[in-house]
């Protein structure tokens, strides 16, 4: 025999409010904002400058190898490519500013990112 009464047995609800206990507990005020996140994020940027200097290889090789200008294609493209990584690093780390400011601008209103869009 059952002696809780009926509203307790609802699963649902006792996981929300032992989700929301631990939350509270642990002082969770950001989502995402653990140790992970961050690693991405610098993968992302590694990758980004890797790829770029990687792809200028790739076509100074092969253009070195069509028009027989050895070295001067694969000089020139590494050189773009390792421009246009850096770029591409540099946005990455751009994005990431401006999404770290609108967090905190939010928090530090205290309103919600997801509501904020609502009341709007």
């Amino acid at each position: 025999m059952n002696t809780h009464p009926p509203e307790n047995n609802d699963l649902a609800t006792r996981i929300a409010a032992a989700q929301a206990r631990q939350a509270k507990r642990e002082g969770k005020t950001k989502p995402g904002a653990n140790a992970n996140s961050g690693y991405g994020l610098g993968m992302k940027i590694v990758l980004d400058l890797i790829g770029g200097i990687m792809v200028g290889l790739v076509f100074g090789l092969a253009f070195d190898h069509v028009f027989n200008t050895r070295p001067w294609g694969l000089l020139i493209f590494l050189g773009l490519g390792t421009a246009a990584g850096f770029r591409l690093m540099l946005r990455t780390a751009e994005q990431q500013a401006k999404r770290s400011a609108h967090e905190d601008t939010t928090q530090g209103s205290g309103m919600n990112p997801a509501k904020k869009g609502q009341d709007e």
